[in-house]
């Protein structure tokens, strides 16, 4: 027996493929395994020993020679310990990491008082997101859990004004920043809005966006998040 366990900060959802996609909480970094390495993760997930989740992608795949997959096993645990993605007794360490997609600049009007709201959040945001990223998204849980849910047109306006805020920023501007700075913009004017990362395969691309009562909340110039985005993590 040979005990393992995946960290609750990442969060696995597998794709028509039969992979699996996976995002550290933690960290903001994505992975994706493929279907053997699925078989194997989700097993090690609920029994937390490696032995046994050997056992099962052995027996999920009885052609191939039972030595061959404990070897590749092997070296699957070692990548994915390097990563943060299992941990063994005494391990550990992260290293915070962004999702990054490049948005368009925005031209709709914002009034003053969002504007205000939305230039003091797009620079909090850009200092949390120098956080390890499970500290950002606890902070970001923690600011909005008392507000009421936003409106969809509030949101929808949250997010307009982010989009103004940032096209100010001489650096690069990419949908975390933004869909943070929208829900930080919403939670100084009073409403709660969603912070949600997912992810589309074939090509494999990831993407943060926010949410109203579990409906994403998109700008008319952005690609829609269903069906093209699947959701895998929401703060």
């Amino acid at each position: 027996m040979i005990e393992a366990r995946v960290p609750a900060s990442v969060h696995a959802v597998p794709d028509d493929a039969g992979r699996l996609v996976l995002l550290d909480s933690a960290t903001g970094h994505w992975f994706v395994l493929n279907r053997s390495g699925a078989v194997f993760y989700q097993e090690l997930r609920s029994v937390a020993d490696i032995d046994q989740a050997a056992d099962a992608v052995v027996a999920r795949y009885p052609a191939v020679p039972a030595d061959r997959i404990r070897r590749d096993v092997d070296e699957l645990v070692s990548a994915l310990v390097a990563r943060g993605l299992v941990e063994l007794p005494d391990t550990g360490g992260r290293h915070p990491a962004g999702v990054l997609m490049a948005v368009p600049a925005d031209e709709a009007p914002v009034d003053r008082r969002r504007r205000l709201a939305a230039a003091f959040a797009f620079l909090v945001a850009l200092l949390l997101l120098r956080l390890p990223f499970r500290t950002s998204a606890a902070l970001v849980a923690k600011l909005k859990r008392s507000k009421p849910v936003a409106s969809t047109a509030d949101a929808l306006s949250a997010l307009g004004a982010a989009r103004w805020a940032s096209r100010w920023y001489p650096g690069r501007v990419a949908c975390v920043e933004l869909s943070l700075t929208a829900v930080l913009t919403a939670a100084f004017l009073g409403g709660r809005v969603d912070w949600c990362f997912g992810f589309t395969a074939d090509p494999y691309s990831f993407h943060a966006w926010i949410e109203v009562d579990g409906e994403p909340v998109t700008h008319p110039a952005d690609e829609p998040v269903p069906p093209t985005y699947r959701r895998v993590f929401r703060a």
